[in-house]
């Protein structure tokens, strides 16, 4: 018996429902109807947990498969509904895509904002230590100048 998730979802391309178990690449069955999608799983996914038992590969773990499909319902204003719609249609893409790259590129932009503050604060780690790194090299010259100072005077003071 198989255990594992099922989606079901309308394909408009195919014109029907499209069964699938979320995570495994591949195995999905196509349906008139729900019930005819799922029935056809059935038989599918029958046939190739059947097929990985005979060839001794591992059955995959159903706790291990990603749960997430890739879709969300999402609820927003009409206004920013439209708002967005009328920005997609002047970019030339669906409003799926468009909101997605907007979405994408926020979280890039996070990262790459996240990244940018290490390297900051790594410079200023490094901006310290060389500050303090000149100071003392300085402080050691100006101490190794008094000494060859001092015995240079001493020095001329023999002669």
């Amino acid at each position: 018996m198989n255990k594992h998730a099922i989606s079901i979802k309308w394909s408009d391309e195919d014109n029907g429902f499209i069964a699938a178990i979320p995570g495994i690449q591949g195995l999905s069955a196509f349906g008139k109807t729900r019930k005819e999608a799922l029935s056809e799983l059935d038989i599918a996914s029958e046939a190739y947990f059947e097929a990985l038992k005979k060839s001794g590969r591992q059955l995959p773990d159903e706790e291990k498969i990603n749960p997430y499909s890739g879709q969300i319902r999402l609820r927003m204003p009409k206004g920013l509904h439209a708002e967005l719609s009328n920005r997609a249609k002047d970019e030339g893409v669906s409003l799926n895509t468009y909101i997605v790259t907007l979405l994408s590129d926020r979280h890039t932009g996070r990262n790459l904002l996240k990244e940018v503050a290490d390297l900051k604060r790594m410079l200023e780690i490094m901006y310290s230590q060389i500050m303090s790194d000149t100071y003392n090299a300085s402080n050691s010259l100006h101490k190794i100048e008094e000494r060859g100072d001092k015995y240079r005077g001493k020095k001329n003071k023999r002669r």
